[in-house]
């Protein structure tokens, strides 16, 4: 067993060398892991805690005055239109007479509640929180169109003396702007610093001690304040709930696209163990069958995450009223009905190579391991690198352990390359989509 260990540390000693890109905390804790010596007890960890992020539940609480916004903000947050199947129903009236959950179209796990209207003769202040079941949410957003009044104050306070935090949304504020701009000497970032110190200073005068308050447009959701409310709710969640929010957050924006990779990223190295300790099993094989499972899944998820998914390209095209197909031809990878078995073999054979050279390199002889030569290299030793693991587990000790480290490396590999070229036509989708909003606002 002591020898087991030893070799099994002395295969994946050099990882900060064999991968490149893994962030030095996530590095550190892939080597503790692995130092246990126990590979399939450190993957089954790496998977509990993928587990734990997937299906962490996250309850948003949105509440405000009646016909201020509420239920257009829930859409806005889920990325979905007014009359989309799922959306919150909206009305010029208020329509929300008791809580209602708004399941996320693609991780029903992360639910919007869209709460009755505060400063009713039904849902007073003091009495309002035990009327919604406070402590079912993680977080309160109180919404408002105009200036926020004492009895938003006194639900703030309210909720703080339980120990919950709030934020203030002043919605509208497109129309805020639209009318301010038909006067002499108009400045969009004067104007919006005056909404906002207004907000804040009215808030305070009701006893809110430094109230944080963000200016939205249902309309104009990427713009504004939104980013830096999407960024401060991200912040102040625990590290769970935060990888959950930042997949659920709307892809209408690049900072948000690019917070979502790294996010994804971050998490690559626990799905690579988990093929690790498999292809450490001596049954031929086993290890690429569960890598190219492995790959599916994850590469499914992806997909999803970035809305290069059938439902949401048809949800983008209704809402730019631009054709799907159009949407479509920028991008380059699979979407995630149509990534197969064989979409994952294929990818895992462009990449197995690369995970041999570790083991293929001479000093003083091969060229070194970032030369050119070895993309060429590595496309011809694919194949045989993939018949090689499906064997090589049968070899007592450094078998089961080489087969072990070029399924981590291979599938690290695979599931990095193809977060890049997802993630890259997340960018292209966005800029298509982008360009008709733009033509049609000209």
């Amino acid at each position: 067993m002591a020898a087991t260990e030893e070799t099994s540390r002395s295969l994946f000693q050099d990882l900060d060398v064999k991968v490149p890109g893994m962030s030095e905390k996530d590095l550190e804790e892939l080597k503790a892991a692995i130092e246990t010596g126990n590979l399939s007890e450190a993957a089954q960890k790496a998977q509990e805690a993928l587990e734990l992020s997937k299906n962490t539940n996250l309850n948003i609480a949105i509440t405000g005055e009646s016909g201020s916004g509420k239920s257009s903000f829930i859409n806005a947050l889920l990325g979905l239109a007014d009359d989309d199947e799922g959306a919150a129903e909206v009305g010029i009236t208020e329509t929300t007479t008791e809580r209602i959950a708004y399941l996320h179209p693609t991780l029903p796990n992360v639910k919007m509640w869209d709460l009755p209207g505060i400063g009713t003769p039904s849902f007073r202040p003091d009495t309002y929180l035990q009327q919604v079941s406070f402590a079912h949410y993680d977080f309160f957003i109180i919404v408002t169109s105009k200036c926020f009044r004492s009895c938003n104050a006194d639900l703030a306070q309210e909720i703080q003396k339980m120990g919950k935090k709030f934020y203030f949304v002043r919605s509208k504020v497109d129309e805020d702007l639209r009318n301010e701009s038909r006067k002499r000497n108009y400045d969009q970032e004067t104007t919006l610093q005056k909404i906002r110190d207004d907000c804040v200073e009215k808030l305070r005068s009701e006893g809110v001690n430094s109230p944080q308050v963000f200016l939205i447009s249902r309309w104009e959701f990427d713009q504004y304040d939104s980013p830096q409310l999407q960024e401060t709710l991200a912040n102040e969640l625990d590290s769970h709930k935060r990888h959950i929010f930042l997949l659920a957050l709307p892809n209408i924006s690049r900072p948000i696209l690019d917070k979502k990779k790294e996010a994804l990223k971050n998490q690559i190295w626990k799905r690579a163990l988990k093929s690790c300790a498999i292809a450490a099993v001596p049954i031929p094989h086993l290890s690429v069958s569960c890598d190219v499972d492995n790959l599916v899944e994850s590469m499914t998820e992806y997909c999803k995450v970035f809305g290069l998914d059938e439902e949401s390209l048809d949800r983008l095209s209704k809402q730019v009223k631009k054709p799907v197909s159009q949407l479509k031809g920028v991008i380059k990878t699979p979407l995630a009905k149509e990534l197969s078995r064989e979409d994952a073999l294929e990818l895992l054979g462009q990449v197995s190579g690369r995970a041999m050279r570790p083991h293929l390199y001479v000093p003083f002889i091969s060229p070194e391991p970032t030369d050119p030569a070895w993309e060429r290299r590595d496309k011809a030793m694919a194949e045989i690198t993939i018949n090689f693991k499906k064997y090589i587990s049968l070899l007592p000790v450094c078998g089961t352990l080489l087969a072990a480290e070029i399924s981590l490396l291979a599938t690290f590999y695979a599931l990095h390359s193809f977060l890049e070229g997802v993630a890259g036509d997340a960018h292209l989708v966005l800029t298509e989509a982008l360009e008709v909003a733009e033509k049609k606002s000209v």
